[in-house]
């Protein structure tokens, strides 16, 4: 598909249904539009510049879109909705909500007193997203939108972020050996994701949970960032350096009104290590109690409602987004192992065209002798080898790494409801 260069001005009409009122925003790969509707109905137009990219960049930023669109459609007051889908001259663009209320950055330095409301609809927003194999990677003020009914709801699920320099500087090669297309605003990025040199961090949703609490800080402290202020690209490195030995500027939280009653959760959300970092938006909001009040009890019938008879996988995030795997097709007389992985000779194959995060052999399902539940385990027997070999990344239920001896023994038990992690494939389990 050919994209044309578009101008595209105010009053312009925009695939026949939509005039343009103002552009209200432009980001690395499109712009952002009011426009209204043949009833005067307002909307926000997010439009990708694909003629200013080039080709070999066209169908994984298209699919990164359609990948927004898909996630904007999720049932949620904590997000931001997807409305409608189109092409002009070969330039995709998507409709969304539009909130003149603006984003949460209009907060920075101003009255705190619904900082924790806020935080509570990001929390839930996140959630949500988590639970349904998603992973945001982009969490930072200015993508989160305040409705008209004043509560906060995630946007940005994709590619077009804002472009203000001191902040953004994800453009290609600022990074020594960093992989061209990561994502994530540099300073909200946890660790993990900036360590990603040459394949091999796995995302999950841990990596929201430390931009969360680099954005809480920032709103706390009227500005500033945990590990130190960038005037320019070259401090990057040091403030990287300080985020992954967790040397945070404790004392100028505490300096600040509430910064006490925020101390302990910013310090679990920018804990280095992930595995000892909040697990899950579930966990902040178990803390924030104090603060918001109890936490939806519509949660608690989720962990209920978990069980063993699991039937299918669905692709939630990654290539080959959607496709729904159901495991009784691959199974026949007495077998009880599925395997997964990136080459074709698996049951169920994870291709990837732009990296090489899944390994070729990647993880293994096994249904118990009686039928009764599964286990995951990360790796795969191989014969020719004749041993259990165990993937390059890992596996991971949930945020938990699935630890499988050499022997093929160990693993996870699988419930309904859960999310397998595997490079950039998001998978969940029904």
């Amino acid at each position: 598909m050919i994209a044309y260069r578009l101008d595209i001005k105010a009053d312009d009409l925009i695939d026949g249904k939509y005039t343009v009122i103002d552009r209200i925003g432009s980001g690395s790969y499109g712009d952002v539009f009011m426009v209204k509707d043949v009833l005067g109905n307002k909307y926000a137009l997010k439009l990708l510049r694909l003629w200013e990219v080039s080709n070999e960049l066209h169908d994984p930023l298209v699919a990164k879109f359609e990948q927004e669109y898909k996630t904007g459609k999720l049932t949620s007051d904590y997000l931001i909705h997807s409305l409608d889908f189109g092409v002009v001259k070969g330039n995709p663009y998507l409709l969304m909500e539009y909130c003149p209320s603006g984003d949460l950055s209009k907060l920075i330095g101003k009255d705190l007193s619904q900082l924790p409301s806020f935080a509570h609809d990001i929390l839930e927003g996140l959630h949500k997203l988590h639970s349904e194999g998603k992973v945001h990677r982009d969490l930072k003020p200015e993508n989160v939108l305040i409705r008209n009914n004043g509560k906060a709801a995630l946007t940005d699920f994709g590619v077009v972020g804002e472009m203000d320099q001191s902040k953004r500087m994800s453009e290609v090669g600022w990074w020594k050996k960093r992989p061209k297309q990561v994502q994530g605003t540099p300073l909200y990025m946890a660790p993990e994701m900036a360590d990603r040199v040459g394949g091999g961090v796995t995302y999950l949703p841990t990596v929201d949970i430390w931009s969360f609490g680099v954005m809480m800080f920032e709103l706390l402290t009227g500005g500033s960032f945990p590990f130190g202020n960038i005037e320019k690209i070259e401090d990057l490195p040091t403030y990287r350096e300080k985020a992954k030995k967790g040397e945070w500027d404790m004392n100028k939280l505490k300096s600040f009104p509430n910064g006490n009653d925020w101390f302990y959760i910013i310090d679990r959300c920018l804990t280095p290590n992930y595995r000892e970092r909040y697990q899950s938006a579930l966990e902040v909001l178990q803390d924030m109690k104090p603060m918001i009040g109890n936490v939806n009890p519509i949660h608690k019938k989720e962990r209920l409602s978990r069980n063993y008879n699991i039937s299918k996988l669905i692709i939630t995030q990654g290539e080959n987004l959607g496709m729904t795997y159901v495991l009784s097709n691959y199974l026949n007389g007495h077998r009880r192992m599925l395997h997964v992985g990136r080459k074709p000779d698996n049951d169920i194959v994870l291709p990837e065209n732009n990296s090489t995060y899944v390994s070729r052999y990647h993880f293994t399902l096994e249904r118990s002798k009686d039928g009764a539940f599964w286990m995951i385990k990360d790796g795969q027997w191989i014969k020719s080898e004749r041993a259990w070999v165990t993937s390059t990344n890992g596996t991971y239920l949930n945020a938990t790494p699935v630890i499988t001896h050499s022997d093929g023994k160990d693993g996870l038990k699988v419930f309904t409801g859960d999310i397998i992690t595997v490079g950039e494939y998001k998978i969940k389990v029904e």
